[in-house]
C-alpha cells in the first residue's frame, strides 16, 4: 500500500513541476496490460477474500511477483521501467526464500502498528529463521503518516524506478537553439 501512496505523490509532485507534462503518460501503449490486472485481483483474492487459503495462498502471492515481472520484461522502455522490476525482483526473492511470504522485521510491524489477523495468510509476516531477511519488510512509516505500514529495500527501489520513469516519460524536450539544421547551414 505504500508503494501506492508514494507513487501517487510522486505523480502529484510531477504535475506541477516545470517541464513536466504528464499528458505523456496518456499516448504511452502498453503491452498486455492483462498481466498487471490479473497479478493486482491475485493480491486482492489471496490477501482479503481468501485470506484462509494456505499453501494457495502462498503460491498465488509468488505468481502475482511473477506476472507482474513478466509485464516489466514486455514493456521496458526506459532505465525507470528496469529500476522496477529490479525492486520488484528482490522482493519476489525474499518473498520465494521464505515459502510464499515477505519475511517482516517484528520492531517494523510493532513501529507500524499492523497486527495481522491470527490463521488468516499474511503477504508480510515474522517468520522463523527468515531467508534473505535484509530484503524483507524491515522498515516502517512514521507514525505521523495517515498510512501506517511496513516496506521493504525492494519497495524503495520500485519508487525510485517510478521516479526515474516518471521523468524520462514525462519532461518536455527543451529546443537547443545550438543545433545547426542541415538546410540552414547551406
Amino acid at each position: 500500500m505504500i508503494i501506492l501512496w508514494s507513487c501517487l505523490v510522486l505523480v502529484l509532485v510531477h504535475a506541477v513541476l516545470p517541464g513536466s507534462d504528464l499528458r505523456r503518460l496518456g499516448r504511452l501503449r502498453w503491452r498486455h496490460t492483462w498481466l498487471v490486472w490479473l497479478a493486482l485481483a491475485d493480491q486482492v483474492l489471496v490477501i482479503s477474500v481468501l485470506p484462509d487459503s494456505h499453501g494457495l495462498s502462498e503460491a498465488a502471492h509468488l505468481g502475482s511477483y511473477v506476472l507482474a515481472g513478466l509485464f516489466v520484461l514486455l514493456n521496458h522502455r526506459s532505465a525507470g521501467t528496469l529500476v522496477v522490476g529490479a525492486g520488484g525482483l528482490l522482493n519476489l526473492t525474499a518473498i520465494a526464500a521464505n515459502g510464499g511470504v515477505m519475511p517482516a522485521s517484528a520492531a517494523a510491524l510493532r513501529a507500524s502498528g499492523w497486527h495481522p489477523s491470527p490463521g488468516h495468510f499474511a503477504n508480510s509476516a515474522v517468520v522463523p529463521h527468515p531467508r534473505l531477511g535484509f530484503l524483507g519488510d524491515v522498515f516502517a512509516t512514521p507514525p505521523w503518516l495517515p498510512v501506517h505500514s511496513v516496506f521493504s529495500v525492494g519497495d524503495v527501489i520500485i519508487v525510485v524506478g517510478v521516479a526515474l520513469f516518471l521523468r524520462e516519460t514525462c519532461r518536455t524536450p527543451v529546443p537547443d537553439h545550438r543545433v545547426v539544421r542541415v538546410h540552414e547551414a547551406r
